[in-house]
């Protein structure tokens, strides 16, 4: 699934997935399905390039976090961890951002006031292209007792091939024309990534919402032609049908992940390095990935060689992949290199920390609202909370 450029649906899985020969039927696949969400946390959805939805790839290094609210108030999250540098033994929270394009300048002041009203000490930002994910085989690292086992390196060269187009082509943070035309697009794909792998889901998630507000992203429908029986269902699987027949245009890559807290004699390692230039660090970045189950880069929008890559790995690997870094990088400081606290990141984590809103994007006039005022008001209205609960080093 993850080496196939496309996503896939249940009766498709069904036609090309054929062990010894037998074909699986569609409801077997959704129970599959149903069974590894349910116990295994499985997620499958097409991966958005945030550049075409007009967003921008931020990371956020945070230090010195005193009230993790703050965590949870920008609609625009993209991911959440908790790290520990190998450096200063400090801890610190990453967590990544989809900003739209014009409200650059006032996510900056957000964070600002974080730091002056004393709810964090400092913040660091990174700019990058789309994450793109390198998938290595998932039964040569797993055993059938939930183990990570690392014996020969993977073959992840169709993840390269994939990199490499992506970085010929030109990079700009700007709503597709394709998004453009049919604004119903963004709640349908927004509402893919939290893993509902059917049109149907998809309806029922935004049916929990504010109807009334979806039925503005649609053009040219009229509201009575969607209440009809079926209506709104058949709108929302030919929409999401055509668009990916042309799934390169607003998709990075299908997507697949799994509950890694049931992996065992695994880590998440993290490195921000810079390589001589983008083909070194690509070569870098493979090299680590043959020895990671799941990798995922962020380059650098120049392409001039930096980027952020957090490899999920067995643990026994560390080593090595931290010894790749120390040959790769060639900036004149050294490779900033950390492992996720993964008790601090399960018990912190909200909802809310990993949340993008599809109602913050205005159909009408084609673009993302970003309340940044509204934002700081909330960060002022933040009751003090208790320094157990922040995010600190433990002599501060």
């Amino acid at each position: 699934m993850t080496r196939k450029q496309a996503w896939l649906s249940p009766v498709e899985i069904s036609k090309e997935f054929r062990p010894d020969s037998d074909q699986v039927s569609v409801r077997t696949v959704h129970r599959w399905f149903s069974v590894l969400r349910e116990k295994g946390g499985f997620v499958y959805y097409p991966y958005p390039r945030a550049n075409a939805l007009g967003l921008a790839d931020v990371l956020l290094t945070i230090h010195g976090l005193r009230d993790p609210r703050v965590l949870g108030i920008i609609p625009f999250a993209a991911s959440f961890n908790v790290e520990i540098g190998l450096v200063k033994g400090e801890p610190f929270v990453r967590q990544g951002y989809w900003v739209p394009a014009t409200a650059m300048a006032e996510f900056r002041d957000f964070w600002r006031a974080a730091r002056d009203l004393d709810l964090l000490e400092d913040v660091e930002m990174y700019s990058s292209r789309n994450t793109h994910f390198i998938f290595s085989p998932f039964e040569e690292l797993i055993t059938e007792d939930g183990s990570a086992l690392w014996s020969r390196p993977s073959d992840n060269s169709h993840f390269r091939a994939l990199i490499r187009d992506d970085f010929r082509d030109p990079f700009e943070v700007k709503l597709s024309e394709r998004l453009a035309e049919n604004p119903l697009l963004i709640p349908l794909v927004v509402e893919h990534i939290w893993a509902y792998y059917s049109s149907r889901q998809v309806w029922q998630a935004i049916g929990e919402k504010d109807l009334s507000s979806v039925w503005r992203y649609a053009k040219g429908l009229r509201a009575r032609d969607l209440r009809k029986p079926g209506g709104a269902l058949h709108v929302l699987q030919a929409e999401w049908d055509n668009l990916l027949q042309n799934f390169e245009e607003v998709f990075v890559q299908p997507r697949v992940f799994f509950d890694w807290t049931g992996l065992k004699n695994t880590t998440f390692l993290s490195v921000v390095m810079q390589a001589p230039s983008s083909q070194e660090m690509l070569d870098a970045v493979f090299r680590m990935s043959e020895r990671s189950i799941v990798t995922a880069l962020k380059p650098s929008i120049e392409l001039d060689g930096r980027c952020h890559l957090s490899c999920f790995l067995p643990s026994d690997q560390m080593a090595a992949v931290v010894r790749i870094v120390g040959e790769s990088h060639s900036g004149t400081t050294p490779p900033l290199i950390a492992i996720q606290d993964r008790a601090a990141t399960l018990q912190l984590f909200q909802p809310s920390f990993c949340k993008l809103n599809w109602s913050c994007f205005e159909p009408s006039g084609l673009a993302w609202t970003f309340d940044g005022p509204d934002y700081i008001e909330r960060l002022k209205s933040l009751e003090p909370q208790q320094l157990a609960q922040s995010v600190t080093p433990q002599h501060a």
